[in-house]
């Protein structure tokens, strides 16, 4: 792979970034001077040579799309804590599905309980993946809302450091109710019928999925989730409805499993997504405003892509 020092430089750079940094806030006063647009893949198949793009209502530069055939370096994020049947099925569909990764797709094994922690750094070795991944221990709170942000600013590093494409891939099964905050909005006044508590009980999973949508907006790696469990009550359902949001908005897309044998299928299609997806950087305007809504184009069509994006100052 081309610039791999490169790579491996960005990564453990930002591995050693204090946990206190991990915010778009903290990274950064000046913004990119060209932003890199995740897209996926289209039927028929997306043309390298005809991509153009729009920033708000102006026509601006676009170079070094990738795509398909390039680069790659993906972070694997474990978070994974429920039904061991569910996660063995996952572990073995994996195995055989990162063996036919492309030579060039390098691959990482992060997990998420606790703190955002390392086990292998981008590599090419597939052995090496599947041993971290068969000896992950399942145990301890699901980290998914509190590691989504740091886990993505780490994907940035990279992609800001090379000129690979880069996804961050959840393969999760988290639960609000085994979340580290509580966020199961208790009724505040047990004998007020009227309490918006009662009414609104998925409140603060909402307001929570909100925050992490602005948040996630100032990053420009897509995010894309494999969630090994569908669970049907309120608050858990807002919580995988603005999981997807999440990974639509950035230019990735996700999976649920209703079933064991979902598993297979779910994993095999984003996997697929995250092979076939597309990199584009878009030039800023110099006079960029603290936002910027991108518009991408293939020939006559319009693409769906990461379109929102926040600047920061």
């Amino acid at each position: 792979m081309r610039a791999r020092g490169a790579i491996l430089a960005a990564f453990l750079l930002s591995v050693f970034i204090p946990a206190t940094c991990l915010h778009a806030a903290d990274v950064g006063t000046v913004p990119p001077l060209v932003l890199r647009v995740a897209a996926q893949e289209q039927d028929p198949p997306l043309d390298k040579a005809t991509f153009r793009a729009v920033i708000e209502s102006s026509p601006t530069s676009v170079s070094k799309p990738l795509g398909p055939n390039d680069d790659m370096v993906v972070l694997l994020v474990l978070d994974l804590t429920g039904d061991i049947s569910r996660i063995d099925t996952a572990r073995g569909v994996l195995a055989e599905r990162l063996q036919a990764l492309p030579a060039n797709t390098w691959v990482a094994v992060v997990k998420s309980q606790d703190v955002l922690q390392v086990l292998v750094d981008p590599t090419p070795d597939r052995q090496k993946v599947l041993t971290a991944i068969q000896e992950y221990g399942v145990t301890g709170k699901a980290g998914l809302l509190d590691t989504l942000e740091p886990a993505v600013k780490m994907a940035d590093l990279l992609l800001s450091h090379s000129s690979v494409r880069v996804a961050v891939v959840y393969l999760t099964d988290s639960n609000v109710y085994n979340s580290r905050e509580d966020f199961t909005n208790p009724v505040i006044n047990a004998s007020d019928a009227g309490d918006l508590s009662r009414r609104f009980p998925d409140q603060l999973i909402k307001e929570k999925m909100g925050k992490l949508s602005d948040a996630l907006a100032g990053f420009q790696a897509p995010l894309f989730f494999v969630h090994l469990n569908y669970y049907s009550d309120p608050i858990n359902e807002a919580l995988q409805r603005g999981l997807l949001q999440l990974a639509e908005e950035s230019g990735g897309t996700g999976a649920f499993c209703r079933s064991v044998g979902d598993i297979p299928d779910a994993l095999e299609k984003v996997l697929t997504s995250v092979q076939h997806s597309w990199s584009i950087g878009v030039e800023l305007p110099a006079a960029a405003a603290k936002s910027a809504t991108v518009h991408l184009f293939n020939g006559d069509r319009e693409v769906p892509s990461h379109s929102r994006f926040s600047l920061r100052r």
